[in-house]
């Protein structure tokens, strides 16, 4: 029993070792500040996440410890006392009755079962096993929504700063716009152009809070705090000596990685025993129960007692085709995880693939956005500058400011999307803990 505790301990213990110890919850620092790390930690000592799948495992470890226990003999001690008096009218008196106390040990030993408690036993490992690997898949998939959620926070954080930058400016511009009004050198549509856009930026910073005011919530309700504003400490960076494998290397992986396939793997043995327990319907069940009892009028005693044994032998020769209907139901079970098994290979196969594919066009739009960036950048300076030797319009200075604002958008997109498709891909083949190693100093 302690084995086992150790072993589902070092499940998630395998996870948290990847982070730093904290010696109080991260949101009450004077910081406030929270890193992904500390996130994910808090999220796995959070009960609501992985308490029910924990008390499943438990369940499991007494269930092993039962089969076991019904290997061996039972041994109970029991007493009863009966009065016993002579027949007579209902409502009168009785006299002369007389009572006994019977005192006993019983013993219960189960000398051949037709191999059935062996197997009682051998099923409930296996659906030990099965537990523990969806706590740990379940512990996997926590990690990942922390990172997917922590990710999308910071995501969000810098969309709503470029919109308020956005707003700033265009203040500054709404402004100098009706300087130059007043001077003739803009004109009415110049500044309501102006206005509209702003207000558009302040719609759009409206909506961007709000967004990330709903990821925020999510990744504090994760990590079981209240819902309040979070400051996050980690920026998503992979390592300088991070190379994406080759597709081939994460097809190969996924046989490893994934408890899906594990668990699927532990159920087509879990059926393959229960075929073999079903198969063994026709074998007798052999038991010998002994007791030892004795009898007393005045109290209960073991003394002067009398030893009884019985061998109770039960064979069944006719049961009108149930056994064999068992038979051939374990084989349709275990046929149809046999072919549960198959089809998720080829479904998780097919998911790293584009998942793969997915982090391949990111990888693509990450370097356009870059490039967009870059030229967007250097069109606005020029514009800038023509502007104020009086080259260029109003107008087509803003339409170059509202250019750098969307390359600065879609290139904020381009870096998270990116990050948050390599972690799908790894999330993919079951190698989350992996993705964060590889992440670098930035936890």
């Amino acid at each position: 029993m302690v084995r086992r505790k150790v072993k589902i301990a070092g499940i998630i213990i395998s996870l948290i070792t990847l982070y730093s110890g904290l010696a109080q919850p991260a949101w009450a620092t004077e910081e406030g500040g929270i890193s992904l790390a500390q996130a994910i930690r808090m999220a796995l000592a959070n009960p609501y996440n992985l308490g029910s799948y924990g008390a499943a495992v438990a369940e499991a470890e007494a269930k092993v410890d039962q089969a076991t226990a019904a290997r061996w003999p039972s041994f109970s001690l029991s007493t009863n006392y009966t009065r016993m008096r002579p027949t007579g009218e209902l409502g009168t008196e009785n006299k002369g009755g007389t009572g006994t106390y019977s005192t006993g040990v019983n013993l219960q030993l189960p000398l051949y079962m037709g191999e059935k408690l062996a197997s009682g036993v051998e099923l409930a490992e296996i659906d030990l096993k099965g537990e523990e690997l969806n706590y740990q898949a379940k512990s996997k998939d926590l990690v990942y929504s922390v990172v997917q959620t922590y990710v999308n926070v910071l995501k969000a954080d810098g969309m709503l700063a470029l919109r308020q930058d956005q707003i700033k400016l265009l203040t500054e511009y709404q402004r100098l716009i009706e300087a130059n009004l007043n001077l003739g050198y803009a004109t009415q549509s110049d500044l309501m152009e102006t206005k509209l856009r702003l207000t558009q930026a302040e719609l759009d910073a409206v909506k961007a809070e709000h967004g990330k005011k709903k990821v925020q919530d999510k990744l504090c309700s994760l990590m079981g705090i209240p819902p309040q504003d979070l400051v996050l400490t980690s920026k998503p960076a992979f390592a300088v000596e991070h190379e994406l494998p080759a597709l081939e290397s994460f097809l190969h992986r996924t046989q490893e990685g994934r408890p899906e396939l594990k668990s699927l793997e532990i159920a087509v043995r879990s059926a393959e025993e229960n075929l073999e327990l079903s198969k063994g319907y026709w074998k007798p069940n052999l038991i010998m129960i002994g007791a030892y009892e004795a009898q007393n009028p005045d109290h209960p005693t073991l003394k002067d007692g009398v030893w009884r044994f019985t061998l109770n032998l039960d064979w069944k020769f006719f049961d009108a085709g149930a056994g064999k209907a068992g038979v051939k139901q374990a084989e349709a079970t275990l046929e149809k995880l046999r072919f549960q098994l198959a089809q998720t290979k080829e479904e998780i196969q097919l998911e790293v693939r584009q998942k793969y594919l997915a982090v391949t066009e990111a990888a693509q739009v990450l370097a356009l956005t870059k490039l967009g960036r870059s030229q967007a950048e250097a069109n606005f300076q020029m514009q800038k500058t023509m502007f104020q030797l009086g080259v260029v319009t109003n107008m087509e200075l803003l339409s170059a400011q509202n250019a750098l604002n969307s390359a600065l958008n879609d290139d904020l997109n381009a870096e998270y999307d990116y990050y948050l498709a390599v972690s799908a891909l790894y999330h993919a083949i079951g190698e989350t803990d992996q993705f964060l190693l590889e992440v670098g100093d930035n936890l």
